[in-house]
């Protein structure tokens, strides 16, 4: 049992963040969602701050930064990485949102189903269409024909590599191992009376995945030792991987180490992911504490600075709105690290 002070809890359900206010209370409180002033806080969502600068940058009440297929992905203004921010903050849908999401349907979303780059099957990406796909589903697009498209794609990515998806080019990594709490998040928001066997199957797939590396603990220790070799021999192409092989045989690798960035928190989260956001998927799909969870939780414990988080990562592209101030206390992350300890042991105010 998590022990969090009531004075944190009043600073989420300050005024400034409506989003917050209203999370807080359903989630973290479990307070009926149907109370009058609950309801009215829902309705003034969209006035958050971010919110409104995000909705007011819009072009032609239909897409951001460009109309171009191949403009949709332009670090961090582009219309995918805007409806991804609406949605984690909660955005109430209104016709900008739908506008938006008509437009990445038809020039985001390859022939494949899958969300890309260019709007074409060979820049289809698994982790940009997981966090497509919910979003969609959050603002209602579960039974829409593009979205079960979109849905299929991330599957049959999952199966054909066994969940190894996303490979690396160089370094001693099986895969992309970030993408995995993306596709998580996005299976597990599917309705629970749409999740087919092979949905399901996809689901425990990722939450094997991460408890077999204790949530975060992925990286081979001696990666760091193989990718300064490949950047001083230049070798490339099939010999990097004749390499790569001679020198896993040579070195295999017992132990495995967390990534960095792993260690840093920060919302919104783009195609990156950290152990919060991972613990926050596992939480998302319902199951409940295991053994291998520990020391994440730990982790994610040991970072509340006097019962608050901060924000550790920093965006270096343009942004429409900044939602967090990087090394500030955060609610956004302070609110998720709650629901989190809530989920896997329980939360008490005192």
């Amino acid at each position: 049992m998590y022990e969090v002070k009531q004075e944190i809890i009043d600073w989420l359900l300050e005024d400034d963040n409506p989003p917050i206010y209203y999370l807080t209370q359903t989630k973290l409180l479990d307070s009926d969602v149907k109370d009058s002033k609950i309801a009215e806080v829902r309705r003034k969502i969209n006035s958050y701050k971010p919110i409104q600068e995000i909705l007011q940058n819009q072009k032609e009440n239909y897409y951001w930064f460009d109309k171009k297929k191949d403009k949709n992905y332009k670090k961090y203004l582009g219309t995918f990485w805007q409806l991804l921010f609406l949605y984690e903050m909660h955005a109430q849908k209104n016709e900008q949102i739908s506008n938006g999401i008509e437009h990445i349907f038809s020039t985001g979303q390859a022939s494949n189903g899958g969300f890309s780059m260019s709007g074409t099957n060979s820049l289809s990406l698994t982790c940009l269409t997981a966090n497509m796909v919910r979003m969609l589903i959050y603002f209602g697009y579960s039974e829409d024909e593009r979205t079960k498209d979109a849905v299929e794609y991330i599957l049959t990515k999952l199966e054909d590599k066994e969940g190894f998806i996303c490979f690396p080019l160089t370094s001693l990594l099986k895969n992309c191992y970030m993408v995995l709490p993306k596709v998580l998040h996005a299976l597990s928001s599917i309705p629970e009376k749409d999740q087919t066997h092979r949905i399901k199957d996809g689901i425990n797939m990722c939450v094997q995945r991460m408890l077999e590396n204790q949530i975060f603990k992925y990286v081979p220790e001696r990666n760091k030792e193989w990718l300064k070799y490949v950047a001083t021999s230049k070798i490339k192409g099939e010999e990097l991987f004749k390499e790569r092989s001679k020198f896993l045989k040579r070195n295999p690798s017992e132990v495995e180490i967390a990534k960095p960035g792993w260690m840093k928190f920060g919302f919104p989260l783009n195609y990156n992911s950290d152990i919060l956001d991972t613990m926050r998927a596992l939480a998302s799909c319902g199951i409940e504490y295991k053994p291998e969870m520990d020391e994440a939780l730990e982790i994610i414990k040991d970072k509340a600075v006097n019962g608050k988080w901060i924000s550790e990562k920093q965006y270096k592209s343009p942004m429409y709105a900044q939602i967090d101030e990087y090394k500030k206390e955060s609610k956004w992350i302070t609110y998720h690290a709650l629901s989190v300890l809530k989920h896997f042991g329980g939360l008490k105010i005192i």
